[in-house]
């Protein structure tokens, strides 16, 4: 069985980032592009390893056998190198490389409207009312923390907001304040409401300190019923989410199991920050959970464990790749989370009767 290369899945995703794609030439891998990506000296394995893939760990190292689906040659990515890729490994039964190959022609086809739509993260975040001299329904707190690997396996650096902070400082403008994405909400949240998009506040000031991106604002409106529900459910801590709407800038993929999915050095874009009712991993859980029949690779039972269990990125890694036993074994927390989520597993893979 060829494990899925994690090294090649993340060059190939900075391929299709430069524009390094081929769209339309046919794919072909010889022994002659294979001895090219090893360069002059011939040892170049890093290089080799990038453009591949699959990874065969029975095979040696820094042997070819190791190394398998290629996709890439002269630091180009081959769209119909992904469609063979696919392909093979479906024959093969190598679902987790089947998955890179079919989600990588996926962005390489998305539309730049679709590849431009913003993400979102959502953090419980710590506010405060700080009412003394301002107006009723004045808050402020964190919309992102730097340096902390989230839910969904990404890191912020500090800086990462510096820019889109200016840009909209030189533009007289701040992010839109929504309630919970507003109609970009998806199916959770949006629909067809033509008041979904309007703002439920106004954000005063945006800034990084070293904890952070500090967010301070006010609600609007608290004479209508739907502002004193807002602020009512605020001052109650059960509206207790903070999600960014962003455009993701320079980043860096993770390629090796240990590391983030993204170390995310900048933000291109910041049009809104919403107040949210679910933090990110309960909107993670919307709609993602898997059947036991679809888990077929460690790297989707981690999936599973984060969206279905509430495991971080870390520990889900650690219970995948060695047994729950590897976790503390007094956890008596963790136990219940892994019990729990092995009863929605066995739940929604029963057939509805």
């Amino acid at each position: 069985m060829t494990d899925l290369n994690l090294a090649g899945e993340s060059y190939a995703h900075s391929l299709i980032a430069a524009g390094a794609v081929d769209r339309s030439s046919a794919w072909s891998f010889d022994t002659s592009d294979g001895n090219a990506l090893l360069g002059k000296g011939g040892d170049d394995w890093t290089n080799y390893s990038r453009h591949h893939l699959g990874l065969d760990r029975s095979a040696n190292d820094k042997t070819k056998a190791r190394y398998k689906y290629p996709v890439a040659k002269a630091g180009r990515l081959y769209r119909s190198g992904l469609i063979a890729a696919k392909q093979r490994a479906a024959q093969q039964s190598d679902r987790a490389v089947e998955k890179a190959a079919s989600d990588l022609i996926d962005l390489i086809d998305a539309p730049k409207s679709r590849a431009l739509l913003p993400e979102r993260k959502a953090f419980s975040f710590a506010y405060k009312f700080t009412e003394d001299g301002q107006p009723a329904g004045t808050f402020e707190g964190y919309g992102s923390v730097f340096n902390n690997e989230d839910d969904g396996g990404d890191l912020m650096q500090p800086g990462a907001f510096a820019g889109v902070i200016q840009r909209h400082q030189a533009k007289g403008t701040m992010p839109k304040m929504l309630l919970n994405h507003g109609s970009m909400g998806g199916g959770l949240f949006g629909g067809s409401d033509p008041m979904a998009d309007l703002p439920v506040g106004c954000w005063n000031t945006m800034s990084e300190d070293t904890h952070g991106l500090q967010c301070k604002g006010r609600l609007i409106n608290l004479d209508t019923e739907s502002g004193k529900r807002i602020y009512g459910a605020m001052k109650e801590r059960a509206l207790d989410g903070l999600s960014i709407g962003y455009v993701v800038g320079d980043h860096v993929r993770g390629s090796k199991p240990n590391e983030p999915r993204r170390t995310i050095k900048s933000i291109k874009h910041l049009p809104e920050v919403s107040l949210v009712t679910f933090p990110m991993n309960e909107l993670a859980r919307t709609g993602t959970v898997k059947t036991a029949s679809q888990i077929n690779t460690i790297r989707e039972f981690e999936d599973f464990l984060r969206d279905a269990g509430g495991f971080s990125h870390a520990a889900a890694k650690a219970i995948a790749a060695r047994g729950f036993k590897s976790s503390e074994p007094r956890d008596e927390d963790g136990a219940i989370k892994l019990l729990e989520a092995v009863k929605r597993l066995r739940a929604v893979s029963q057939p509805s009767s």
